[in-house]
This record gives structure tokens, sequence and C-alpha cells, in this order.
């Protein structure tokens, strides 16, 4: 029983261990890609827009309100990134 509280408490302490390692080498990059997170967060959001709207385009047919509120959609999304 001992063995297996020392154990788990050994891990817990190693897995802390990485976890601040990780988070502090996160931190300096954060303050440098601070200005390009906005600019890639727009492109992404344009990307996944364009997506949104082929699969409206398939739908303007069979279901065309479908299809306009796919479009809205994709309109909303990207305008919410956008600069």
């Amino acid at each position: 029983m001992t063995t297996a509280t020392l154990h788990a408490n050994v891990q817990r302490n190693r897995f802390a261990h990485h976890l601040l390692a990780a988070l502090t080498n996160l931190i300096p990059a954060a303050r440098t890609a601070a200005p390009t997170a906005a600019a890639g967060a727009a492109e992404s959001a344009s990307i996944e827009a364009q997506k949104v709207r082929q699969l409206a385009s398939t739908y303007a047919k069979t279901d065309p309100g479908f299809a306009a509120d796919l479009y809205a959609a994709a309109a909303r999304h990207e305008g919410l990134y956008a600069d």
C-alpha cells in the first residue's frame, strides 16, 4: 500500500515538473506570436468559411433554404475575424 502511494506521488511530481517546463517554454513564444495569431485566425476563418460555402453549393438545388443558412453562417463566421 505504501509503495503504491509513493509511486503515485512520484509520478505526479514528475508530471508537474514537465508541465511547468512546457508552460515556461510557451510563455515567451506566446508574446512573440501574438500579432501573427490574429492574422492566422482571420486566415483560418476564411478557409473554414470557404469550406462551408462549398458545402452550401451542394445543397443549393435540393434544399435552397438550408444552403442560404449555410451561406449566412459562413459570412458571419468570416466577419467575426475580419480585420
